[in-house]
């Protein structure tokens, strides 16, 4: 009872003394509520401000990690607001072009959420019936009462401090430091919860407690963040080093690494080395143009850590792809460059397609691949175009991850059992190896394209960046762990199977284990419940793009749900369509690595460095720069017009 009611010494106590302690007042309550960020909801009502495709970067996250945050899967599938497109953009108009005219409430075409209700004014002539008197005497009354309510609660307040600072006075006695403490004896007839603020002043303590509490903890991290360096803060809701460096190498390490021992087979050993370094090589100096452009400035980006503040950048960064785009070329191009990026994730879809079906008909060989595809399409139909549960969503982002890990291990092991059980022929002729073979290396080419194709999530993974100078680095030791794993899959998979092997290497692994060999067809279903995962997460950045567009010529939110379904099942039976006509895995590769890819991972990059940077730029970077362009280009044209003469 004692510590309830103790003050600060007889000096203090008066009719503002406090009896629980003191407690943050409204105005300290509020601003700490309104200090809090902007929620993401605020940031998806304003994304629609900026030029088509303002909703690519919100939903090309959700393949920017292989763990989601289930808060955060909301935000990333939340179909586009209808509302956010009606504002007033300035009209170009010409001299003397009269004024549009005035939008009233009642001007046809209005919205009806911008439509002013009425509101009701009493008449200046209004007379009082005996009804309407009645009334209005009887809400009088009741407002009379509640007022003396009020001030008999608050008279009875007035005598309970009283009689507390009363008894202060009187029966307390002097602690050590002077201050005056009530025995807890002399007031056993005092019940301090019959107070009328007593309920209101503890729920003020508990929040001066918490506020307290959460102002030591930012007072200890503030010093210890000022210990270090300014560069060294961290942020701690984005990445480390070691989270972007994981996420980097599971982007590029997707479905196109089934396919690695193929393009051996295609090019030979010397061929296939060559075109797999090659083109890591080229796309691990064209992502370092990309964290150069989104850092604003040529120059490396570890530069820009902080300890040197002399060092300005030439332009203002960037955030995302388009915004890239939109700056090197304008708005023209970043629609261009956009329709390829929303090509390359539609064709992603028709590759997910052809490899479910092959996978389920090795497993099931009576049915064929093409009505494999149309039952698994059927079923991709739920949650892909029905369901957006967050849960649901984050679970298949680690489906991916794992089968990555798995693909990698299974094939490796395989190889090195047959070499140690068999010996360095693997039970292949040595006819079935090829040195090196011209014909083949357009596919080769592409499908090493797709399979390094993810410059697209490149600004996503530098925005989550705790320490963004560190992104070279990060760049450097991904593609070193991507380019080892690609290399050991594709060495493993050709000297297993030599010019024997499926253009996926679990297809050649399944056929050689035969029927009965648990280990095999588990890894069979998990390659199967990958692809159905990875097209799930494809569909939804996807069909953002095209929700976008139908933003202006919507009616409602409501209508944009269901679109939004319609949409997504559009897009699945015109991927099906498409894989049902094209149903070779590598043939679709290729063709999308060196359409898609290579102009979204060689092309604009290079292009883009050199029309942001060109004149600060020494003449080797702008020579090598002009290698990229040319040589990208020429692979494009030529590689994609073998590739489809050919015989596949």
């Amino acid at each position: 009872m004692s510590n309830d009611i103790e003050a600060g010494g007889p000096a203090a106590a008066s009719e503002s003394t406090p009896l629980v302690g003191d407690s943050p007042s409204s105005d300290q309550l509020n601003s700490s509520i309104s200090s809090g960020s902007v929620t993401s909801t605020d940031d998806i009502k304003e994304e629609l401000e900026k030029p088509w495709p303002a909703t690519f970067e919100r939903g090309i996250q959700i393949l920017a990690s292989p763990m989601l945050d289930v808060k955060k899967v909301a935000d990333y599938t939340k179909s586009p607001s209808v509302r956010a497109r009606y504002k007033k953009h300035p009209l170009n108009r010409g001299y003397d072009t009269p004024e549009p005219p005035t939008m009233t409430s009642s001007s046809p075409g209005t919205p009806a959420w911008l439509k002013k209700s009425l509101v009701r004014m009493k008449s200046l002539d209004y007379r009082f019936s005996d009804d309407n008197t009645a009334i209005y005497n009887k809400k009088q009354q009741q407002m009379q009462r509640n007022q003396q309510q009020f001030q008999a609660k608050k008279l009875d307040a007035h005598a309970y401090r009283q009689k507390i600072l009363q008894e202060r006075k009187q029966g307390g006695f002097a602690s050590s430091a002077g201050d005056l403490v009530i025995d807890s004896e002399d007031l056993q007839d005092v019940d301090v919860t019959k107070s009328p603020g007593y309920r209101r002043e503890k729920h003020m303590d508990k929040q001066r407690k918490r506020e307290n509490m959460k102002s030591r903890r930012e007072s200890s991290t503030s010093s210890s963040s000022a210990s270090s360096s300014p560069s060294e803060a961290e942020d701690s809701s984005k990445s480390s080093f070691s989270q972007c460096t994981f996420n980097m190498a599971n982007i590029l390490m997707g479905v196109g690494m089934l396919g690695l021992p193929y393009v051996f087979k295609s090019a030979g050993w010397i061929g296939g080395t060559c075109v797999t370094i090659g083109f890591c090589l080229v796309t691990w100096k064209t992502s370092y143009y990309l964290g150069r452009a989104l850092n604003g400035d040529p120059r490396p980006v570890h530069l820009f850590d902080g300890s040197d503040l002399t060092i300005k950048r030439m332009r203002k960064p960037v955030s995302s792809f388009p915004e890239i785009a939109r700056e090197a070329f304008g708005d023209n191009g970043c629609i261009c460059l956009s329709a390829v990026l929303y090509f390359e994730l539609f064709s992603c879809l028709s590759i997910f397609f052809v490899s479910l079906g092959d996978h389920l008909h090795a497993l099931f060989p009576n049915i064929s691949q093409a009505k494999h595809m149309t039952i698994v399409a059927g079923i991709l139909i739920l949650p892909s175009a029905l369901l957006r549960t967050p849960k649901l969503l984050s679970y298949l982002s680690m489906v991916g991850t794992f089968a990555t890990v798995a693909v990698v291990s299974s094939v490796v092991a395989s190889a090195l059992y047959m070499f140690f059980t068999v010996g360095d022929s693997a039970g292949v002729e040595k006819e079935d190896y090829a040195l090196y073979s011209s014909s083949g290396l357009p596919l080769a080419m592409g499908i090493v394209a797709y399979c390094f194709s993810g410059h697209a999530i490149v600004p996503s993974i530098y925005n989550s960046m705790q320490r963004p100078h560190e992104f070279e680095r990060m760049i450097d030791l991904t593609y070193g762990v991507v380019l080892s794993a690609c290399l050991f899959v594709a060495v493993s998979g050709y000297y297993m199977f030599g010019d024997d092997v499926d253009d996926q290497i679990t297809i050649s692994l399944e056929k050689r284990a035969g029927e009965g060999n648990l280990a095999m067809d588990c890894l069979t279903w998990l390659m199967i419940l990958t692809a159905c995962s990875k097209f799930t997460l494809t569909m939804f950045p996807l069909a953002l793009g095209f929700e976008e567009m139908l933003t202006n010529i919507l009616p409602s939110d409501l209508a944009m749900e269901l679109v939004d379904s319609v949409v997504k099942i559009v897009l699945i039976f015109l991927a099906l369509a498409v894989a049902i006509w094209f149903p070779s895995f590598s043939f679709l590769c290729s063709l999308v690595g060196l359409i898609c890819t290579v102009i979204v991972s060689v092309i604009f990059p290079a292009l883009a460095n050199l029309r942001l940077f060109g004149p600060s730029l020494p003449l080797s970077e702008k020579l090598f720069g002009w290698v990229l362009v040319v040589g990208g280009t020429f692979v494009a044209v030529v590689g994609t017009i073998a590739t489809v003469d050919a015989d596949i």
